[in-house]
Protein backbone atom coordinates (compact mmCIF):
# COMPACT_ATOMS: atom_id res chain seq x y z
CA UNK A 1 0.00 0.00 0.00
CA UNK A 2 1.34 3.65 -1.26
CA UNK A 3 2.18 5.62 1.86
CA UNK A 4 -0.84 8.35 2.40
CA UNK A 5 -0.20 12.02 3.09
CA UNK A 6 -2.37 15.62 2.87
CA UNK A 7 -3.39 16.72 -0.21
CA UNK A 8 -2.16 20.53 0.40
CA UNK A 9 1.35 21.04 1.79
CA UNK A 10 0.86 21.52 5.52
CA UNK A 11 3.28 23.96 7.48
CA UNK A 12 5.63 22.71 9.77
CA UNK A 13 4.42 18.44 9.69
CA UNK A 14 3.66 16.18 7.15
CA UNK A 15 0.42 13.40 7.98
CA UNK A 16 1.87 10.12 6.73
CA UNK A 17 0.78 6.70 6.87
CA UNK A 18 3.35 3.80 6.87
CA UNK A 19 4.23 -0.24 7.72
CA UNK A 20 2.90 -3.19 6.34
CA UNK A 21 -0.40 -3.80 5.02
CA UNK A 22 -1.09 -5.91 8.01
CA UNK A 23 0.14 -3.55 10.74
CA UNK A 24 -0.71 0.28 8.95
CA UNK A 25 0.26 3.19 11.25
CA UNK A 26 -0.71 7.12 10.98
CA UNK A 27 1.88 9.39 12.01
CA UNK A 28 3.23 13.15 11.47
CA UNK A 29 6.77 13.24 10.10
CA UNK A 30 8.60 16.66 11.14
CA UNK A 31 10.97 17.39 8.77
CA UNK A 32 14.49 19.17 10.35
CA UNK A 33 14.98 22.50 10.50
CA UNK A 34 18.23 23.92 8.93
CA UNK A 35 21.26 23.43 9.64
CA UNK A 36 19.68 19.93 9.67
CA UNK A 37 21.29 16.87 12.08
CA UNK A 38 22.43 13.40 10.94
CA UNK A 39 19.69 11.94 13.34
CA UNK A 40 16.34 11.20 13.46
CA UNK A 41 14.09 10.89 16.16
CA UNK A 42 10.94 8.26 16.63
CA UNK A 43 8.29 9.82 19.75
CA UNK A 44 6.54 6.73 21.11
CA UNK A 45 3.29 7.32 22.97
CA UNK A 46 2.20 5.77 26.28
CA UNK A 47 -0.59 3.59 26.14
CA UNK A 48 -4.25 3.74 26.05
CA UNK A 49 -5.56 6.69 28.54
CA UNK A 50 -2.05 7.69 29.32
CA UNK A 51 -1.42 8.36 25.78
CA UNK A 52 -4.56 11.07 25.07
CA UNK A 53 -3.02 13.16 28.20
CA UNK A 54 0.32 13.21 26.54
CA UNK A 55 -0.75 14.32 23.20
CA UNK A 56 0.66 17.74 23.09
CA UNK A 57 3.30 17.35 25.12
CA UNK A 58 4.15 15.08 22.42
CA UNK A 59 3.63 17.59 19.68
CA UNK A 60 5.11 20.12 21.17
CA UNK A 61 8.84 18.18 21.50
CA UNK A 62 8.51 16.81 17.97
CA UNK A 63 7.91 20.62 17.10
CA UNK A 64 11.39 22.04 19.64
CA UNK A 65 13.38 18.73 18.19
CA UNK A 66 12.76 19.72 14.51
CA UNK A 67 13.43 22.84 15.50
CA UNK A 68 16.79 21.83 16.78
CA UNK A 69 17.35 20.06 13.76
CA UNK A 70 16.09 16.76 14.05
CA UNK A 71 14.12 14.91 12.00
CA UNK A 72 11.12 13.68 14.14
CA UNK A 73 8.33 10.94 13.65
CA UNK A 74 5.58 11.24 16.40
CA UNK A 75 2.92 8.21 15.47
CA UNK A 76 0.22 5.83 16.32
CA UNK A 77 0.69 2.30 17.27
CA UNK A 78 -1.29 -0.04 15.50
CA UNK A 79 -4.91 -0.22 16.94
CA UNK A 80 -4.52 2.90 18.43
CA UNK A 81 -4.97 6.41 18.02
CA UNK A 82 -5.45 7.13 13.99
CA UNK A 83 -4.04 3.96 12.82
CA UNK A 84 -5.71 1.29 11.23
CA UNK A 85 -6.88 -1.54 13.74
CA UNK A 86 -8.28 -2.35 17.26
CA UNK A 87 -7.56 -2.30 20.27
CA UNK A 88 -9.40 -6.41 20.69
CA UNK A 89 -6.62 -7.72 17.48
CA UNK A 90 -5.00 -10.38 18.92
CA UNK A 91 -0.63 -9.72 18.89
CA UNK A 92 -0.88 -6.46 20.29
CA UNK A 93 2.36 -6.26 21.68
CA UNK A 94 4.13 -7.36 18.87
CA UNK A 95 1.85 -5.28 16.58
CA UNK A 96 2.69 -2.39 18.33
CA UNK A 97 6.42 -3.12 18.41
CA UNK A 98 6.55 -3.57 14.53
CA UNK A 99 4.92 -0.18 14.98
CA UNK A 100 8.01 1.39 15.90
CA UNK A 101 10.43 -0.55 14.16
CA UNK A 102 8.20 0.48 10.88
CA UNK A 103 8.40 4.13 12.39
CA UNK A 104 12.17 3.54 12.76
CA UNK A 105 12.60 2.40 8.70
CA UNK A 106 10.03 4.87 7.71
CA UNK A 107 12.08 8.10 9.34
CA UNK A 108 15.57 6.85 8.08
CA UNK A 109 14.02 6.73 4.64
CA UNK A 110 12.01 10.09 5.12
CA UNK A 111 15.25 11.84 6.37
CA UNK A 112 18.21 9.97 5.08
CA UNK A 113 19.92 9.81 8.08
CA UNK A 114 21.69 6.13 9.69
CA UNK A 115 21.50 7.63 14.22
CA UNK A 116 18.46 7.23 15.37
CA UNK A 117 17.28 8.01 19.21
CA UNK A 118 14.26 6.82 20.43
CA UNK A 119 11.84 8.59 23.45
CA UNK A 120 8.94 7.23 25.22
CA UNK A 121 6.83 8.01 28.26
CA UNK A 122 5.65 5.26 30.91
CA UNK A 123 4.69 2.48 28.41
CA UNK A 124 6.13 4.20 25.66
CA UNK A 125 9.18 3.89 27.00
CA UNK A 126 9.18 0.69 27.70
CA UNK A 127 8.25 -0.31 24.07
CA UNK A 128 10.78 2.00 23.07
CA UNK A 129 13.45 -0.01 24.87
CA UNK A 130 12.35 -3.27 23.53
CA UNK A 131 12.20 -2.64 19.88
CA UNK A 132 15.71 -0.52 20.53
CA UNK A 133 16.93 -4.18 21.80
CA UNK A 134 15.28 -6.30 18.97
CA UNK A 135 16.67 -3.29 15.92
CA UNK A 136 19.85 -2.90 18.08
CA UNK A 137 21.81 0.45 16.77
CA UNK A 138 19.80 2.63 18.52
CA UNK A 139 22.13 5.51 19.52
CA UNK A 140 20.55 7.41 22.55
CA UNK A 141 16.89 6.97 24.31
CA UNK A 142 15.08 8.39 26.56
CA UNK A 143 12.90 7.28 29.19
CA UNK A 144 10.34 8.90 30.96
CA UNK A 145 8.70 7.36 34.08
CA UNK A 146 9.45 3.91 32.49
CA UNK A 147 7.54 1.24 33.60
CA UNK A 148 10.36 -1.12 34.42
CA UNK A 149 8.03 -3.97 33.78
CA UNK A 150 4.25 -4.61 31.62
CA UNK A 151 3.24 -6.73 34.83
CA UNK A 152 2.93 -3.39 36.73
CA UNK A 153 1.48 -1.78 34.31
CA UNK A 154 -1.38 -4.08 34.30
CA UNK A 155 -1.06 -4.46 37.71
CA UNK A 156 -1.90 -0.23 38.02
CA UNK A 157 -4.70 -1.28 35.47
CA UNK A 158 -6.45 -3.17 37.66
CA UNK A 159 -5.52 -0.93 40.63
CA UNK A 160 -7.44 2.07 38.93
CA UNK A 161 -11.20 1.53 40.28
CA UNK A 162 -12.18 2.21 36.87
CA UNK A 163 -11.89 -1.42 35.53
CA UNK A 164 -14.44 -3.76 34.87
CA UNK A 165 -14.40 -7.42 33.65
CA UNK A 166 -14.94 -8.34 29.71
CA UNK A 167 -17.80 -10.10 28.89
CA UNK A 168 -16.50 -11.55 26.00
CA UNK A 169 -17.25 -15.65 26.53
CA UNK A 170 -14.89 -18.34 28.30
CA UNK A 171 -12.39 -17.69 25.79
CA UNK A 172 -11.50 -13.84 27.08
CA UNK A 173 -12.12 -14.53 31.20
CA UNK A 174 -9.54 -12.05 32.58
CA UNK A 175 -9.83 -9.20 30.15
CA UNK A 176 -10.69 -5.81 31.71
CA UNK A 177 -11.28 -2.43 30.16
CA UNK A 178 -9.35 0.14 32.47
CA UNK A 179 -9.71 4.23 32.10
CA UNK A 180 -11.70 3.70 28.46
CA UNK A 181 -9.52 1.09 27.00
CA UNK A 182 -9.83 -2.45 26.28
CA UNK A 183 -6.90 -4.92 27.25
CA UNK A 184 -7.74 -8.61 26.03
CA UNK A 185 -6.23 -11.92 28.02
CA UNK A 186 -4.36 -12.24 24.92
CA UNK A 187 -2.71 -8.58 25.66
CA UNK A 188 -2.72 -8.52 29.55
CA UNK A 189 -0.35 -11.34 28.99
CA UNK A 190 1.90 -10.30 26.29
CA UNK A 191 2.04 -7.39 28.55
CA UNK A 192 3.23 -9.55 31.35
CA UNK A 193 6.49 -10.66 29.43
CA UNK A 194 8.20 -6.77 28.92
CA UNK A 195 10.74 -6.29 31.57
CA UNK A 196 13.40 -4.20 31.30
CA UNK A 197 16.19 -5.78 33.26
CA UNK A 198 15.59 -8.70 31.55
CA UNK A 199 18.39 -7.37 29.43
CA UNK A 200 22.18 -8.88 28.69
CA UNK A 201 23.06 -5.77 26.64
CA UNK A 202 22.27 -2.30 27.07
CA UNK A 203 18.93 -0.93 24.42
CA UNK A 204 20.92 1.81 23.42
CA UNK A 205 24.17 3.61 23.73
CA UNK A 206 23.05 6.14 25.88
CA UNK A 207 20.24 6.34 27.83
CA UNK A 208 18.53 9.14 29.79
CA UNK A 209 16.02 8.30 32.38
CA UNK A 210 13.64 11.22 33.90
CA UNK A 211 12.28 10.25 36.84
CA UNK A 212 8.28 11.41 37.78
CA UNK A 213 8.37 14.16 39.55
CA UNK A 214 5.27 13.30 41.97
CA UNK A 215 7.21 10.22 43.01
CA UNK A 216 10.91 10.58 42.57
CA UNK A 217 11.95 7.16 43.22
CA UNK A 218 14.72 6.14 40.88
CA UNK A 219 14.32 2.66 40.38
CA UNK A 220 17.02 -0.43 39.12
CA UNK A 221 17.43 0.99 35.43
CA UNK A 222 20.00 3.73 35.70
CA UNK A 223 22.57 1.51 37.19
CA UNK A 224 21.68 -1.94 35.51
CA UNK A 225 22.27 0.06 32.27
CA UNK A 226 25.32 1.74 33.36
CA UNK A 227 26.67 -1.58 34.61
CA UNK A 228 25.55 -3.09 30.67
CA UNK A 229 28.29 -0.22 29.58
CA UNK A 230 25.40 2.47 28.73
CA UNK A 231 25.97 5.69 29.27
CA UNK A 232 23.26 6.43 31.57
CA UNK A 233 21.95 9.52 33.33
CA UNK A 234 19.15 9.88 35.74
CA UNK A 235 17.58 13.23 36.76
CA UNK A 236 13.89 14.11 37.73
CA UNK A 237 12.41 16.86 35.81
CA UNK A 238 9.11 18.51 35.73
CA UNK A 239 5.98 17.76 34.18
CA UNK A 240 4.94 14.47 34.49
CA UNK A 241 2.14 14.89 37.15
CA UNK A 242 0.72 18.23 35.09
CA UNK A 243 0.93 15.70 31.84
CA UNK A 244 -1.14 12.74 32.91
CA UNK A 245 -4.08 14.70 33.44
CA UNK A 246 -7.08 15.54 31.24
CA UNK A 247 -5.90 17.46 28.45
CA UNK A 248 -8.09 20.64 29.26
CA UNK A 249 -5.84 20.22 33.11
CA UNK A 250 -2.28 19.63 31.89
CA UNK A 251 0.36 21.75 30.98
CA UNK A 252 3.36 21.24 28.84
CA UNK A 253 6.94 21.39 30.60
CA UNK A 254 8.79 23.02 28.51
CA UNK A 255 12.02 23.10 30.86
CA UNK A 256 11.74 19.32 30.41
CA UNK A 257 11.76 19.11 27.36
CA UNK A 258 14.55 21.55 26.75
CA UNK A 259 16.78 19.45 28.92
CA UNK A 260 15.61 16.51 26.43
CA UNK A 261 16.96 18.20 23.75
CA UNK A 262 20.13 19.15 25.07
CA UNK A 263 20.78 16.09 26.12
CA UNK A 264 20.72 14.93 22.89
CA UNK A 265 22.47 17.44 21.79
CA UNK A 266 25.47 16.30 23.82
CA UNK A 267 25.82 13.20 22.36
CA UNK A 268 29.85 12.64 22.48
CA UNK A 269 30.28 11.56 18.19
CA UNK A 270 30.93 13.98 15.32
CA UNK A 271 27.98 16.03 14.15
CA UNK A 272 27.16 17.14 10.74
CA UNK A 273 24.83 19.09 9.58
CA UNK A 274 23.63 19.37 6.60
CA UNK A 275 23.50 23.09 4.82
CA UNK A 276 20.92 22.61 2.49
CA UNK A 277 17.64 20.40 3.27
CA UNK A 278 16.67 17.28 0.83
CA UNK A 279 13.03 17.16 -0.16
CA UNK A 280 11.26 14.61 1.60
CA UNK A 281 10.46 11.12 -0.70
CA UNK A 282 6.88 11.65 0.44
CA UNK A 283 4.12 11.02 -2.38
CA UNK A 284 1.06 12.92 -1.98
CA UNK A 285 -2.91 13.14 -2.99
CA UNK A 286 -3.33 9.19 -1.28
CA UNK A 287 -5.15 7.62 0.77
CA UNK A 288 -5.26 4.38 2.81
CA UNK A 289 -7.91 1.84 2.78
CA UNK A 290 -8.46 -0.66 5.32
CA UNK A 291 -11.81 -2.74 7.30
CA UNK A 292 -14.08 -1.40 4.04
CA UNK A 293 -12.99 2.41 5.07
CA UNK A 294 -11.05 4.88 2.79
CA UNK A 295 -9.44 7.65 5.40
CA UNK A 296 -8.21 10.62 3.81
CA UNK A 297 -5.98 12.95 5.61
CA UNK A 298 -7.04 17.05 5.18
CA UNK A 299 -5.60 20.40 5.72
CA UNK A 300 -8.25 22.85 5.32
CA UNK A 301 -9.10 26.74 6.50
CA UNK A 302 -8.40 30.34 5.75
CA UNK A 303 -4.96 29.77 6.72
CA UNK A 304 -4.51 26.15 6.24
CA UNK A 305 -4.26 25.60 9.90
CA UNK A 306 -7.50 23.18 10.13
CA UNK A 307 -6.58 19.08 9.81
CA UNK A 308 -9.20 16.32 10.20
CA UNK A 309 -9.45 12.96 8.78
CA UNK A 310 -12.26 12.03 6.56
CA UNK A 311 -13.50 8.73 6.86
CA UNK A 312 -15.31 7.48 3.70
CA UNK A 313 -16.46 3.83 2.73
CA UNK A 314 -13.66 2.34 0.29
CA UNK A 315 -16.84 1.39 -2.15
CA UNK A 316 -18.50 3.74 -3.90
CA UNK A 317 -22.19 3.74 -2.24
CA UNK A 318 -25.61 3.50 -4.14
CA UNK A 319 -27.23 5.58 -1.73
CA UNK A 320 -27.17 9.14 -2.88
CA UNK A 321 -28.71 10.25 0.04
CA UNK A 322 -25.93 8.78 2.49
CA UNK A 323 -22.98 9.29 -0.07
CA UNK A 324 -24.15 13.27 0.14
CA UNK A 325 -24.84 13.36 3.70
CA UNK A 326 -21.37 14.38 5.87
CA UNK A 327 -20.99 13.94 9.60
CA UNK A 328 -18.68 16.38 11.69
CA UNK A 329 -17.31 15.21 14.69
CA UNK A 330 -16.41 18.01 17.47
CA UNK A 331 -13.65 17.80 19.99
CA UNK A 332 -14.47 16.93 23.73
CA UNK A 333 -12.69 19.34 25.92
CA UNK A 334 -8.93 19.54 24.60
CA UNK A 335 -9.34 16.28 23.28
CA UNK A 336 -7.89 15.42 20.47
CA UNK A 337 -9.83 14.57 17.29
CA UNK A 338 -9.75 10.61 18.18
CA UNK A 339 -12.44 11.50 21.32
CA UNK A 340 -11.98 10.54 24.90
CA UNK A 341 -11.43 6.69 24.72
CA UNK A 342 -11.07 6.49 21.04
CA UNK A 343 -14.78 7.03 20.70
CA UNK A 344 -14.76 9.14 17.68
CA UNK A 345 -12.41 6.76 15.49
CA UNK A 346 -14.94 4.04 16.68
CA UNK A 347 -17.92 5.83 15.56
CA UNK A 348 -16.52 7.74 12.32
CA UNK A 349 -15.55 4.06 10.73
CA UNK A 350 -18.23 2.61 11.92
CA UNK A 351 -20.51 4.89 10.20
CA UNK A 352 -18.53 4.98 7.03
CA UNK A 353 -18.92 1.32 6.54
CA UNK A 354 -22.47 2.32 6.19
CA UNK A 355 -22.02 4.73 3.58
CA UNK A 356 -21.35 8.20 5.15
CA UNK A 357 -18.51 10.59 4.89
CA UNK A 358 -17.65 11.33 8.46
CA UNK A 359 -15.01 14.34 9.00
CA UNK A 360 -13.31 13.90 12.70
CA UNK A 361 -11.14 17.24 13.09
CA UNK A 362 -9.33 19.50 15.85
CA UNK A 363 -10.61 22.76 16.28
CA UNK A 364 -8.16 25.45 16.25
CA UNK A 365 -5.43 25.76 18.95
CA UNK A 366 -6.55 21.22 19.45
CA UNK A 367 -4.15 18.36 18.67
CA UNK A 368 -2.97 18.97 15.05
CA UNK A 369 -4.72 22.17 14.16
CA UNK A 370 -1.98 24.52 15.21
CA UNK A 371 -2.52 28.05 16.86
CA UNK A 372 0.15 30.77 17.40
CA UNK A 373 -2.21 31.96 20.15
CA UNK A 374 -2.33 27.95 21.51
CA UNK A 375 -5.22 27.24 23.59
CA UNK A 376 -6.74 28.00 26.74
CA UNK A 377 -9.71 25.75 28.28
CA UNK A 378 -11.79 29.42 28.83
CA UNK A 379 -12.32 28.99 24.89
CA UNK A 380 -14.04 25.22 25.70
CA UNK A 381 -16.86 27.18 25.24
CA UNK A 382 -16.89 29.38 22.56
CA UNK A 383 -18.66 30.72 19.74
CA UNK A 384 -15.69 31.29 18.14
CA UNK A 385 -15.19 27.79 17.60
CA UNK A 386 -18.53 27.87 14.96
CA UNK A 387 -15.98 29.12 12.34
CA UNK A 388 -14.39 26.00 12.35
CA UNK A 389 -16.85 24.29 12.00
CA UNK A 390 -18.13 26.21 9.07
CA UNK A 391 -14.58 25.91 7.59
CA UNK A 392 -14.94 22.05 7.78
CA UNK A 393 -18.32 22.24 5.87
CA UNK A 394 -16.67 24.51 2.55
CA UNK A 395 -14.01 22.15 2.60
CA UNK A 396 -16.37 18.88 2.66
CA UNK A 397 -18.56 21.28 0.07
CA UNK A 398 -15.84 20.74 -2.01
CA UNK A 399 -15.42 16.75 -1.84
CA UNK A 400 -19.05 16.81 -3.34
CA UNK A 401 -21.09 16.48 0.14
CA UNK A 402 -24.68 18.45 0.51
CA UNK A 403 -26.08 17.63 3.66
CA UNK A 404 -24.03 18.52 6.86
CA UNK A 405 -24.71 16.36 10.44
CA UNK A 406 -22.92 18.38 13.77
CA UNK A 407 -22.34 16.09 16.60
CA UNK A 408 -20.25 16.51 19.75
CA UNK A 409 -19.93 15.16 23.45
CA UNK A 410 -20.10 17.64 26.35
CA UNK A 411 -18.57 21.02 24.99
CA UNK A 412 -18.30 19.41 21.45
CA UNK A 413 -22.24 19.49 22.18
CA UNK A 414 -22.33 23.01 22.74
CA UNK A 415 -20.11 23.94 19.80
CA UNK A 416 -22.41 21.76 17.39
CA UNK A 417 -25.27 23.07 18.90
CA UNK A 418 -24.62 27.03 17.85
CA UNK A 419 -23.02 25.78 14.46
CA UNK A 420 -26.88 24.82 13.75
CA UNK A 421 -28.05 27.54 14.85
CA UNK A 422 -25.30 29.95 13.03
CA UNK A 423 -25.10 28.22 9.89
CA UNK A 424 -28.57 27.04 7.67
CA UNK A 425 -26.30 23.92 5.87
CA UNK A 426 -26.60 22.48 9.11
CA UNK A 427 -29.39 19.62 8.63
CA UNK A 428 -29.27 18.20 11.71
CA UNK A 429 -27.62 17.59 15.05
CA UNK A 430 -26.58 15.18 17.54
CA UNK A 431 -25.68 16.45 21.38
CA UNK A 432 -24.14 13.78 23.87
CA UNK A 433 -23.97 14.64 27.50
CA UNK A 434 -24.06 18.07 27.19
CA UNK A 435 -23.48 19.88 30.00
CA UNK A 436 -23.92 23.36 29.03
CA UNK A 437 -25.74 24.57 26.02
CA UNK A 438 -25.38 28.31 26.69
CA UNK A 439 -22.63 30.29 28.38
CA UNK A 440 -22.79 33.68 29.80
CA UNK A 441 -20.18 35.74 29.76
CA UNK A 442 -17.54 35.74 33.31
CA UNK A 443 -18.28 32.21 33.77
CA UNK A 444 -15.81 29.48 34.23
CA UNK A 445 -15.45 25.87 34.10
CA UNK A 446 -15.63 25.61 37.64
CA UNK A 447 -19.03 26.96 37.39
CA UNK A 448 -22.34 25.53 39.18
CA UNK A 449 -23.20 23.50 36.04
CA UNK A 450 -19.77 22.21 35.45
CA UNK A 451 -18.98 20.54 38.99
CA UNK A 452 -18.75 16.63 37.85
CA UNK A 453 -21.52 14.62 40.08
CA UNK A 454 -24.63 12.22 39.24
CA UNK A 455 -27.61 13.42 38.09
CA UNK A 456 -29.96 13.76 41.07
CA UNK A 457 -31.71 10.47 39.30
CA UNK A 458 -29.19 8.37 40.61
CA UNK A 459 -28.76 9.91 43.97
CA UNK A 460 -32.84 9.38 44.24
CA UNK A 461 -32.23 6.06 43.19
CA UNK A 462 -29.21 5.53 45.62
CA UNK A 463 -30.99 6.15 48.63
CA UNK A 464 -32.78 2.72 48.28
CA UNK A 465 -29.54 0.97 48.08
CA UNK A 466 -28.41 -0.21 51.99
CA UNK A 467 -25.16 -0.38 50.49
CA UNK A 468 -24.95 3.49 50.65
CA UNK A 469 -25.97 3.83 54.19
CA UNK A 470 -22.56 1.50 55.19
CA UNK A 471 -20.18 4.15 52.79
CA UNK A 472 -21.85 6.96 54.51
CA UNK A 473 -21.08 5.79 57.86
CA UNK A 474 -17.47 5.10 56.47
CA UNK A 475 -17.49 8.72 55.24
CA UNK A 476 -16.94 7.65 51.30
CA UNK A 477 -19.75 9.44 50.23
CA UNK A 478 -18.86 13.54 49.54
CA UNK A 479 -21.98 14.66 51.07
CA UNK A 480 -21.26 18.01 51.30
CA UNK A 481 -20.32 18.38 47.77
CA UNK A 482 -24.04 16.27 46.03
CA UNK A 483 -25.51 18.40 48.66
CA UNK A 484 -23.81 21.46 46.90
CA UNK A 485 -24.70 20.33 43.34
CA UNK A 486 -28.71 20.00 44.78
CA UNK A 487 -28.27 23.45 46.48
CA UNK A 488 -27.14 25.32 43.03
CA UNK A 489 -29.91 23.42 40.67
CA UNK A 490 -32.40 24.68 43.09
CA UNK A 491 -30.94 28.21 43.45
CA UNK A 492 -30.95 28.26 39.38
CA UNK A 493 -34.62 27.43 38.99
CA UNK A 494 -35.55 29.83 41.78
CA UNK A 495 -33.28 32.44 39.77
CA UNK A 496 -34.84 31.26 36.61
CA UNK A 497 -38.65 31.67 37.84
CA UNK A 498 -38.02 35.31 39.39
CA UNK A 499 -36.52 36.20 35.67
CA UNK A 500 -39.52 34.97 34.12
CA UNK A 501 -41.63 37.13 36.31
CA UNK A 502 -39.46 40.45 35.71
CA UNK A 503 -39.25 39.80 31.74
CA UNK A 504 -41.43 36.95 29.63
CA UNK A 505 -39.10 37.36 26.42
CA UNK A 506 -36.66 34.54 26.10
CA UNK A 507 -33.04 35.54 26.32
CA UNK A 508 -30.81 35.15 23.63
CA UNK A 509 -29.48 31.85 25.20
CA UNK A 510 -32.38 30.66 26.12
CA UNK A 511 -32.00 26.43 25.14
CA UNK A 512 -35.17 25.68 24.85
CA UNK A 513 -36.10 28.63 22.90
CA UNK A 514 -33.26 27.62 20.59
CA UNK A 515 -34.08 24.07 20.43
CA UNK A 516 -37.53 24.69 19.06
CA UNK A 517 -36.36 27.58 16.63
CA UNK A 518 -34.35 24.80 15.12
CA UNK A 519 -37.00 22.34 15.30
CA UNK A 520 -39.37 24.94 13.69
CA UNK A 521 -36.58 25.17 10.95
CA UNK A 522 -36.64 21.96 10.10
CA UNK A 523 -32.60 20.89 12.02
CA UNK A 524 -33.27 17.68 13.38
CA UNK A 525 -31.87 17.38 16.93
CA UNK A 526 -30.79 14.49 18.38
CA UNK A 527 -29.72 13.82 22.44
CA UNK A 528 -28.12 11.17 23.78
CA UNK A 529 -27.70 11.13 27.47
CA UNK A 530 -26.36 9.09 30.41
CA UNK A 531 -29.17 7.98 32.71
CA UNK A 532 -26.81 9.05 35.64
CA UNK A 533 -24.56 11.72 33.72
CA UNK A 534 -24.36 15.36 35.57
CA UNK A 535 -25.70 16.75 32.35
CA UNK A 536 -29.19 15.44 32.76
CA UNK A 537 -29.95 17.64 35.68
CA UNK A 538 -29.19 20.39 33.04
CA UNK A 539 -30.93 19.15 30.28
CA UNK A 540 -34.10 18.30 32.33
CA UNK A 541 -33.60 22.27 33.91
CA UNK A 542 -34.30 23.89 30.28
CA UNK A 543 -36.06 20.84 28.52
CA UNK A 544 -38.27 19.36 31.66
CA UNK A 545 -38.33 15.94 32.83
CA UNK A 546 -37.05 13.39 30.26
CA UNK A 547 -37.39 16.56 27.22
CA UNK A 548 -41.18 16.75 28.23
CA UNK A 549 -41.29 20.48 27.57
CA UNK A 550 -40.58 19.49 24.15
CA UNK A 551 -43.58 16.75 24.05
CA UNK A 552 -45.15 16.72 20.71
CA UNK A 553 -42.34 19.19 18.99
CA UNK A 554 -41.18 17.32 15.59
CA UNK A 555 -37.34 17.15 14.54
CA UNK A 556 -36.43 16.19 18.29
CA UNK A 557 -35.80 12.68 20.17
CA UNK A 558 -33.65 12.13 23.46
CA UNK A 559 -32.31 8.78 23.97
CA UNK A 560 -31.38 7.26 27.21
CA UNK A 561 -28.19 5.45 27.86
CA UNK A 562 -28.19 3.22 31.24
CA UNK A 563 -24.97 1.90 32.83
CA UNK A 564 -22.82 4.73 31.21
CA UNK A 565 -20.12 7.13 32.00
CA UNK A 566 -19.98 10.78 30.69
CA UNK A 567 -17.45 9.74 27.86
CA UNK A 568 -19.18 6.47 27.34
CA UNK A 569 -15.93 4.89 28.11
CA UNK A 570 -17.27 1.19 28.72
CA UNK A 571 -17.49 -1.01 25.03
CA UNK A 572 -21.37 -1.88 25.80
CA UNK A 573 -22.23 1.96 26.01
CA UNK A 574 -19.92 2.55 23.13
CA UNK A 575 -21.62 0.17 20.98
CA UNK A 576 -25.20 1.11 22.12
CA UNK A 577 -24.26 4.74 20.79
CA UNK A 578 -23.26 3.77 17.54
CA UNK A 579 -26.27 1.87 16.85
CA UNK A 580 -28.60 4.71 18.36
CA UNK A 581 -26.95 7.18 15.86
CA UNK A 582 -26.88 5.06 12.98
CA UNK A 583 -30.67 4.01 13.25
CA UNK A 584 -31.68 7.70 13.85
CA UNK A 585 -29.54 8.43 10.70
CA UNK A 586 -30.86 6.01 8.56
CA UNK A 587 -34.21 5.84 10.01
CA UNK A 588 -35.33 9.57 10.90
CA UNK A 589 -32.52 12.28 9.25
CA UNK A 590 -32.18 10.60 5.90
CA UNK A 591 -36.23 10.62 5.51
CA UNK A 592 -36.03 14.06 6.61
CA UNK A 593 -33.64 14.94 3.92
CA UNK A 594 -34.97 13.78 0.36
Amino acid sequence: MSDMVATSTPKGAVPISFGTDGVRCFGWFHAAHLPKRESGVVLCRPAGYEGTCAYETYTQLAEQLALAGYAVLRFDYHGTGDSAGSDTDPDRLRAWLESIKSAVAEVRRLANVSRISLFGVRLGATLAARAATELGGVENLVMWAPCVTGRAFTRELRASGLERSLALGAAEPDGLEALGFTYTAQTLLELNTLDCQRVEMPPAARVMIIGRDDLPIEGPLPSLYSKLGASTSYVVLPGYSNMIVEPHEGNVAHETIRAIIDWLNSTPVPLYFTPKAQTPDIPTGLDSVFDGVRETPLIFGPEDNLFGILAQPAQVTTDKRQSETAILMLNVGTNHRVGPNRLYVKMARAWATRGYGVLRFDLAGIGDSRSAAGYSSNRLYSKGSTLDVQAAIDCLVGHGYKRFVVMGLCSGAYVAFHTALADPRVSAQILMNPRRLEWKEGETLQSAMQISYKSTHFYKRALLDIGVYRRLLRNDVDVRGIAGRIRVLIQARIARAVTRLVSRSPSEEDVLANVKLLSAKGTDTLMIIGAEDDGLDYIEFHLGSRGSRMRGIPNFKMAFVEGSDHTFSNSDSQNLVINIVQEHLDKVVLDNLE
